[in-house]
């Protein structure tokens, strides 16, 4: 053989090793990185947002619960003032 065709044969199976080994390396790489920063984001916000319906739903329960004492008070006393 002469040396270019040798040369051609070494070249041609070094190209093949090198896609070979880039094909591998593209496989075995993990592609869901990106997802746990977005999982974190989500997680954060609808922590936040339970937070906040948490502070906006605590006076609103104590106001009713004030509301439902003061019917209480007034059925009591309608209905003490029924009997006398």
């Amino acid at each position: 053989m002469f040396p270019r065709e040798i040369m051609k044969k070494v070249l041609l199976c070094c190209q093949i090793g090198v896609m070979l080994l880039s094909g591998a390396f593209w496989g075995c790489s993990d592609r869901k990185a990106p997802g746990p920063e977005k999982g974190a984001i989500k997680q954060i916000t609808e922590e936040t947002a339970k937070e906040a319906a948490h502070q906006i739903r605590t006076p609103i329960d104590k106001a009713r619960s004030v509301v439902k004492q003061q019917e209480e008070k007034n059925k009591e006393v309608d209905d003490a003032v029924k009997r006398q």
